[in-house]
């Protein structure tokens, strides 16, 4: 149950029971007494009422749950196309703050879209002309909210080149396979033409996350690609299942439960230099896990954190992760203290252009207080609203990015602005990005051990 309903329920509770009691009690208090009570209870529903509005009306489309389809699946005519996109446009009118802040003129997109939609002949005409408008509103907040198609492999863009990154299926390719076409298109114009259809702050944001649709879609169910390796080159027809998201989210959940028990079975007494800890978003169970892992291994001389693949989540439990690594307070909207348990060591961060919202929110703030080095490639810029869930009467369910644009506490606007790391790694066709990020951090903890170890011995002989 929504915090928003279990308040409103509350309410009503005390409400009833207090009518009910002047009710029981009303020829005690006499006609006029009654009337007066009665008054109060109406005024002091329609004060909190307006008072509350706003931070009510926020949290039930904070809390909302979207219930996901796949595009083809929408019960939607085309006839109705216009209505639907006409309550998409009113509602993005209405709350996108950041239009102005970018410069984007909603009325120009209403116009320029229109037309598509009016000519969209069925779901997936609809789907690609409102995608693109999504597209054009320039945050990855906003977007539209289906179930996609996909299988259990992963490509990125390296030096304008695509390769596969990950391959957890039966298909005859590889991780460092050089993806050459797809659906008979060459990778760079693909890429020119999927940026039209991929939400981000950045222009290089949109690029880069274009590699996340070689094997997912909202609307395609098969993907004909041409690749190659060393001298030889192949064709591969891969299918995308509406299963594919559920196989990935068990492997990830897998995968981080691999991660925790490395991480809780450690020796008690051994000491450690360094380890890496992977916090893959901020929900409350993720939370709670890093916590655990973190209290195991606070006293080392170096933690590695990877936020390569966070996804972002719940600011407040980014803030108590904060607080456990922060070496001074640091000020937002609230002020974040170190904990009695903050790291007393050195720590890396690494991020990507998968780092993303409250995960870049957190690497921004352990830059910006001289708390971490960070290692990897720039972020997306994409963590300085809310978002929150609306549906239309059609139940078209979109996210829309909500609220201001903030600054850091040096003043620097965090909405299209990406995170810059200290150590950004060189892009190389032999390595994927991860494991060249991976690579660089290892080098930096392993030469500040080497430094630390030579310190002491030159102590000592001293």
């Amino acid at each position: 149950m929504s915090t928003f309903i279990l308040a409103d329920i509350i309410s009503a509770v005390i409400i009833i029971g207090i009518s009910i009691f002047i009710y029981i009690k009303r020829k005690r208090l006499g006609f006029v007494r009654v009337s007066i009570l009665y008054l109060l209870i109406l005024g002091g529903i329609i004060y909190i009422t307006i008072e509350k509005y706003q931070q009510y009306w926020e949290l039930y489309h904070l809390t909302m749950k979207p219930e996901k389809q796949f595009v083809i699946d929408q019960d939607i005519e085309p006839n109705e196309y216009m209505d639907d996109f006409g309550e998409i446009c009113d509602i993005v009118e209405k709350h996108y703050s950041l239009a102005e802040y970018k410069g984007i003129s909603l009325k120009s997109l209403r116009d320029k879209y229109s037309v598509m939609v009016n000519n969209a002949k069925n779901n997936r005409e609809y789907f690609l002309a409102v995608q693109q408008y999504f597209s054009e509103l320039k945050n990855s907040h906003t977007y539209l909210i289906y179930k996609k198609y996909s299988t259990m492999a992963d490509a990125e863009w390296r030096r304008d080149s695509l390769y596969v990154s990950v391959n957890l299926t039966e298909y005859p390719f590889k991780k460092g396979d050089r993806i050459l076409s797809i659906d008979g298109i060459d990778v760079l114009s693909w890429r020119d033409s999927m940026k039209n259809y991929v939400t981000g702050s950045t222009e290089k944001g949109r690029y880069a996350h274009t590699a996340d649709y070689v094997f997912s879609g909202c609307i395609d169910t098969v993907r004909n690609l041409c690749l190659c390796r060393d001298d030889s080159v192949f064709n591969v027809m891969v299918e995308l299942n509406r299963d594919g998201m559920q196989h990935i989210s068990e492997y990830n959940k897998e995968a981080r439960s691999s991660e925790n028990r490395r991480i809780m079975n450690l020796p008690k007494d051994k000491e450690e230099y360094f380890t890496l800890l992977s916090l893959s978003g901020f929900t409350d169970e993720e939370t709670e896990e890093f916590i655990l892992k973190y209290n195991k291994v606070k006293n080392y001389q170096c933690i590695i954190l990877n936020l390569l693949n966070n996804p972002g989540g719940l600011v407040r439990n980014m803030e108590k992760i904060a607080a456990l690594l922060l070496k001074q307070p640091y000020r937002t909207e609230t002020l974040i203290t170190p904990s009695e348990n903050s790291f007393k060591g050195k720590l890396y961060v690494m991020i990507g252009q998968n780092t993303f919202s409250a995960a870049e929110y957190l690497a921004s703030i352990l830059k910006e207080s001289g708390s971490a080095v960070l290692v990897g490639e720039e972020t997306t810029g994409d963590f300085c609203v809310t978002p929150l869930t609306f549906r239309t009467s059609h139940d078209t369910y979109f996210s829309l990015g909500y609220g201001k644009p903030k600054t850091t506490f040096k003043g620097n606007p965090r909405e299209g602005k990406a995170v810059e790391p200290h150590y950004r790694i060189k892009e190389s066709s032999a390595l994927s990005n991860d494991f060249n990020t991976v690579r660089i951090a290892y080098y930096l903890v392993m030469n500040d051990i080497l430094e630390a170890k030579m310190d002491s011995l030159k102590k000592k002989r001293d």
